[in-house]
């Protein structure tokens, strides 16, 4: 299984605290935040990671350049990162195998190695994907920004109901990683194109 990490846009929100450098170069204790996420993929058995890049992407790839992560660095360019997430998703389809589930981590994100082991050893069922959801709405640090899911407990366990940034009625925040079936592309090439 790949993880895809989207590493593509400007990181507006976090301008006034990342004084326009990449924003997954950012440091957390000491420690950037791609560095952090490279390690949780190590420490949860990935070997294949794809990084979506886009604004300033010769910025990030340099600072990667020699990296220490025991994992393959794959960079796909985004030539529109402007747009939403779901068009840098859609640039890592030639990276991942046909029919192979695969993880999406959002770089600028902040959770730990034992969310991103537990949505990878989730059972994605019937499901098209599964995503790691935050309960305590009330910690959030950018709640505005956040995107705003509203679940619905079924027979085959909790679902997301909505998922928008706007939702005025939500009972969860995404935490930025999931994990996807293949055919999750051809999901977003259906909402592209509405």
């Amino acid at each position: 299984m790949k993880l895809v990490i989207i590493a593509a846009g400007q990181g507006l929100r976090l301008r006034s605290v990342s004084h326009d450098k990449n924003k997954t170069l950012m440091t957390i204790h000491g420690k950037r935040l791609i560095d952090i996420l490279l390690n949780n993929a190590v420490k949860c058995g990935f070997q294949d990671v794809v990084i979506i890049t886009g604004y300033r992407n010769q910025v990030l790839m340099q600072a990667l350049d020699n990296h220490t992560h025991n994992l393959k660095l794959t960079f796909i360019h985004n030539p529109d990162w402007q747009q939403p997430n779901g068009i840098s998703v859609l640039a890592a389809k030639p990276a991942i195998p046909k029919e192979e589930e695969y993880m999406i981590s959002m770089s600028d994100h902040f959770y730990s190695a034992k969310l991103m082991e537990k949505i990878k050893n989730s059972s994605l069922g019937n499901n098209i994907a599964n995503v790691g959801l935050d309960f305590r709405i009330e910690r959030i640090f950018d709640l505005e920004d956040g995107m705003k899911v509203k679940t619905l407990q079924t027979k085959e366990g909790l679902k997301v109901k909505k998922m928008d940034k706007k939702l005025l009625n939500y009972d969860a925040i995404d935490c930025g990683v999931f994990k996807c079936r293949y055919n999750f592309f051809q999901s977003l090439v259906i909402a592209k194109d509405k």
